[in-house]
């Protein structure tokens, strides 16, 4: 028992020396990490206000900058750990930090593949709330962008969510981005027919409805075999309100079949 002691005693000992030759590095490897950590909470008010002025979205502004804390943080622990002459730690540290990230990269890839979707939806911009989108077979209002998915409400009032990853590699058709949009009309006559009193009288009927100018109208001779004409209606509206598509192409479908009903 007194060599089991007198073995620990000496341990102690040694331990003790140890720390005090180590206790100035020990303080200022705590005072670097104390510095790196208000530095970083400093740091991450700022990248926050940043990036809500680029993004004007708190979520994924906290995630950036939360993201910014952190690394600035890991940097200042592995500058403590190195003042400490703990090299190994660290490199234990970054080889299993590797491990389980790639573990992680495997196991949530899908999560992944839509998280940084959204992220380029929110950065780059292509369509925002508010705007008439068509997307993977769904036509609708974008009701909110979120990192993960994006809520359409569709114009039967049925709100879809889409995976980000979904809609960042298929076409997006956005109605809204440039504010107008064109209706078409095909109409089919008989080649005896006087066309031009045909055209003006399609002209006269759409300047009645008010949201299609009259500089806007087209009208266009597309086919003649000799027996029938076929004729193409082109006008231009407004397409930035919910449901003024649908709703203006009823009134000039309705204007066009008044004015073209007695010549048929």
């Amino acid at each position: 028992m007194e060599k089991w002691f007198e073995l620990i005693k000496q341990k102690l000992a040694s331990w003790l020396v140890l720390l005090i030759k180590m206790l100035p590095n020990l303080i200022l490897a705590i005072l670097v990490f104390t510095v790196f950590f208000f530095m970083a909470k400093f740091l991450r008010k700022i990248v926050f206000r940043l990036l809500t002025r680029v993004s004007h979205k708190p979520t994924i502004s906290g995630l950036f900058s939360s993201i910014f804390f952190i690394v600035i943080l890991l940097v200042g622990l592995f500058i403590s750990l190195q003042l400490l002459h703990l090299e190994k730690t660290i490199a234990s540290l970054l080889a299993g930090a590797g491990i389980i990230g790639l573990a992680l990269g495997f196991a949530f890839q899908d999560l992944t593949a839509n998280f940084i979707s959204g992220v380029f939806i929110i950065f780059r911009k292509p369509f925002d709330v508010g705007n008439i989108v068509d997307t993977n077979g769904f036509t609708g209002i974008v009701e909110e962008i979120q990192l993960r998915s994006t809520t359409i409400r569709t114009f039967q009032g049925l709100h879809i969510m889409l995976p980000n990853k979904e809609i960042f590699q298929k076409p997006i058709t956005n109605y809204s981005l440039s504010g107008k949009r064109r209706i078409d009309v095909l109409l089919t006559f008989s080649g005896k027919l006087n066309l031009q009193v045909i055209e003006q009288q399609i002209k006269d009927a759409l300047a009645s409805v008010a949201e299609v100018k009259d500089d806007r109208v087209q009208v266009l001779f597309t086919d003649y075999n000799g027996d029938t004409v076929k004729m193409e209606v082109h006008c231009w509206i407004d397409n930035t309100i919910e449901m003024g598509f649908n709703n203006i192409r009823d009134k000039v479908l309705r204007q066009i079949h008044a004015a073209v009903t007695p010549h048929l």
